[in-house]
């Protein structure tokens, strides 16, 4: 049996609570999906779930603490994460929330730490033998251009084409930027799925077409065996992953990079669920017990067009 669900940090992720509440309804037909955000009154995603709790930012001393009163009070199932800064957090608290009966669908703290930073996923790359960008620690005698990104980003934002030494120096000034080799080649983003066993659910590659904001705006899926492949043995490496992990990679013309993993649920997984890879009934069945199986039963040369809709509020009816 299950009761509800919980997404975190919901901010503008309303196709995901769509998704899970479509999902739900399936097994429960009074189920219901809810939410949480630092600032649920202007969040979108808040306002489309069947309820909301605010709460305060993940480091905060007391955010386990409501958000485990928030799941007894709505009779939570599993809590979904959406952003990086909460993973390691909530997969200290894994086996405590689990005690009361609220499965977080998460992978385990050593994963979590590891892909949480750019240079710990080198070395988990390196240490694999698979593809990777090298990071640049000489950034006055590398050949240019490089890549620069955030350490800690949990997005592309930020991300940027480095041509010049005074470029490099000036993003070093202005925040925790890391430099790596530049890869020239097709950029994509995997929806991967793994059971509690540590078994390879599906794979979905989307190649990504456009990005806006550090979220792709525009993107396609691609059944290419090289990457399905690939992907299969990094999965197979990572232990202790659970559900769905985002994959970035470049495919260039004899192999493929490997970028970074982040275990959640991605920006643009709603491609992939319109393609038929439907990970939160993954979740949902996996979380009842029953046994899952390897498939490739998605749409290829699907392409997602995203556009700006609006979610309207009456603005007097928020509680503040």
């Amino acid at each position: 049996m299950i009761n509800n669900i919980l997404i975190t940090s919901a901010g503008r992720r309303v196709s995901l609570v769509k998704i899970f509440q479509k999902t739900l309804k399936k097994f429960n037909e009074h189920g219901k999906v809810y939410t949480t955000d630092m600032n649920p009154y202007l969040s979108s995603a808040c306002h489309v779930s069947d309820g909301y709790k605010k709460v305060p930012r993940v480091t905060d001393k007391n955010y386990l603490k409501i958000l485990k009163k928030y799941c007894l009070e709505k009779n939570i199932s599993i809590v979904v994460p959406t952003i990086d800064p909460e993973l390691a957090i909530l997969a200290r608290a894994k086996d405590e929330f689990l005690e009361d009966g609220i499965f977080l669908a998460i992978s385990s703290l050593d994963l979590c730490e590891t892909f949480y930073l750019k240079h710990s996923t080198e070395k988990f790359f390196l240490t694999h033998n698979i593809h990777t960008p090298k990071i640049i620690s000489d950034i006055k005698n590398c050949n240019y251009p490089i890549f620069a990104k955030l350490n800690n980003s949990s997005s592309s934002i930020g991300a940027q084409i480095v041509h010049t030494y005074e470029r490099a120096k000036d993003l070093i000034n202005s925040g925790d930027y890391i430099f790596q080799e530049y890869v020239k080649g097709e950029e994509f983003t995997i929806d991967a799925f793994i059971d509690k066993t540590g078994n390879v659910i599906c794979i979905v590659p989307r190649q990504r077409i456009e990005v806006r904001a550090g979220e792709v705006s525009k993107a396609r899926t691609v059944k290419d065996k090289n990457i399905i492949d690939s992907v299969r043995n990094l999965c197979n490496k990572l232990k202790g992953a659970y559900g769905c992990l985002t994959i970035q990679l470049f495919k260039t013309k004899d192999k493929i990079v490997f970028i970074e993993i982040n275990p959640r649920f991605g920006g643009g997984y709603p491609l992939s669920y319109h393609a038929g890879a439907n990970y939160a009934e993954y979740l949902i069945r996996d979380y009842l017990g029953e046994q899952l199986s390897y498939n490739e039963n998605w749409k290829d040369n699907l392409i997602m067009l995203r556009y700006d809709a609006e979610v309207i509020v009456d603005g007097n009816s928020i509680r503040s």
